[in-house]
């Protein structure tokens, strides 16, 4: 175990026990006076807390022993077996060394009589005890595990998004430097300069999509930038007439998102509005709740289809 949990553990354990040792000093305290007692409140605080820092000592005892026998399949009926067959031998352990340590703080010599009294009053309630000690390390070792299977299970759901994303990047981007290609090949017979603007827009788009990867972090601005970009190449030439909006505050544009994020969708874009004459193009961005919420729809001409994709991803504010 690491130092910083050691210590953390260690805290958390006396500090258990410690509260616990008041509560049971003012319980008695309070009972004392109930029944007529005349407890002086100082030596009830000793002795539970003398018991409260034996349990102290004795928990990571539990804990180790829980540690060695826990309670996953193949051996979870014989763990739990031999739990339940150390609950008395520990409680007469617990006991003796209570009685010990009663006598040694009093003064006194050793005394059998109270070691005895002791078994007989007390072991009945230290079973319970160490089986709540076992009880609580169980339980939270068991919250501990689904919360580490819990973030396994994101890790791998999101790997798997991020290698669909790259998958279905390399499978469009083919196609689409291919349209692309072919528009400026329409666009160069009349407009040859337009179509040299066009060749190196694209050689800059090309480059970008290759060079970065899905884990990295950009504004939300840059990669609408990106998507502007691309819609610049379907902007050149008489037979396309194109139209975009973009809808988004300042603090919506300044968040952090997945690099390529909308890759996907721009090349949907721009191959539909190629493949006719153009059309218009909004992109509204938000924040809904804890995420970054992208509407993107776009309209082809001449036939007037229309298309709806909406992307979401954790809302992550830009650094200060």
């Amino acid at each position: 175990m690491r130092p910083g949990r050691l210590l953390l553990a260690t805290a958390c354990n006396l500090g258990i026990w410690v509260l616990s040792g008041f509560f049971a000093t003012s319980e008695f305290y309070r009972r004392s006076i109930v029944l007529g007692g005349g407890s002086i409140w100082n030596e009830v605080l000793c002795y539970q807390m003398t018991t409260a820092l034996n349990w102290a000592l004795f928990t990571p005892l539990v804990v180790l022993i829980a540690q060695h026998l826990p309670l996953r399949s193949p051996h979870r009926i014989r763990n739990v077996s031999i739990i339940v067959a150390l609950l008395l031998p520990l409680s007469v352990i617990r006991v003796a060394w209570g009685s010990v340590m009663m006598n040694y703080g009093e003064g006194e010599p050793f005394s059998k009589k109270l070691l005895v009294t002791s078994f007989q009053i007390r072991t009945h309630r230290y079973i319970v005890i160490f089986a709540a000690i076992f009880f609580v390390y169980y339980l939270v070792e068991a919250k501990r595990e689904a919360a580490k299977g819990e973030r396994q299970r994101v890790r791998a759901r999101t790997l798997l998004a991020r290698t669909e994303i790259d998958e279905l990047r390399m499978r469009l981007q083919p196609q689409f430097a291919l349209r692309m290609l072919r528009h400026i090949g329409s666009v160069l017979r009349a407009e040859p300069r337009a179509a040299d603007h066009l060749i190196v827009t694209l050689s800059g788009i090309l480059r970008r999509s290759m060079a970065r990867g899905s884990d990295e972090q950009i504004t939300l601005a840059d990669e609408l930038e990106h998507f502007d970009r691309c819609l610049d190449l379907c902007r050149a030439g008489d037979r396309f007439s194109l139209s975009a909006r973009y809808i988004a505050g300042e603090d919506v544009l300044a968040c952090r998102v997945p690099a390529l994020v909308l890759q996907p969708v721009i090349e949907s874009v721009v191959l539909d509005l190629t493949s006719g004459s153009g059309g218009s193009v909004e992109v509204h961005c938000a924040r809904d709740a804890n995420d970054t919420r992208v509407d993107v729809s776009w309209i082809v001409a001449p036939d007037g289809a229309a298309m709806t994709y909406t992307l979401r991803t954790p809302w992550q504010e830009a650094p200060a």
